[in-house]
């Protein structure tokens, strides 16, 4: 389900305040040991830096800034916008 564009109006980016947009698909890599998604777009990695586990494809939503570009995952209809000091999934 797509995030409601009222959410879209009041939600920002936590590290700089810029607007948000909302893309429906977009790939992730994901750690099934640890479940931390990488945003394959800004992710070039073949390993979970956190625990070297193996990564898969998988499809998902995400929410990027429009000023400082930082993604942010939509997981079960809930955006995960953590500031960069609580994220494992940067890169």
């Amino acid at each position: 389900m797509p995030v409601s564009e009222e959410l879209l109006e009041i939600l920002a980016c936590p590290m700089c305040k810029g607007d948000v947009e909302f893309r429906e698909k977009a790939e992730f890599l994901v750690c099934e040991r640890c479940d931390i998604r990488y945003f394959r777009e800004r992710c070039d990695i073949e390993r979970c830096r956190k625990c070297s586990g193996e990564l898969k494809v998988s499809e998902g939503e995400v929410l990027v800034c429009r000023e400082c570009s930082r993604w942010y995952p939509v997981i079960e209809d809930i955006p995960h916008m953590l500031p960069d000091n609580l994220r494992e999934d940067l890169c």
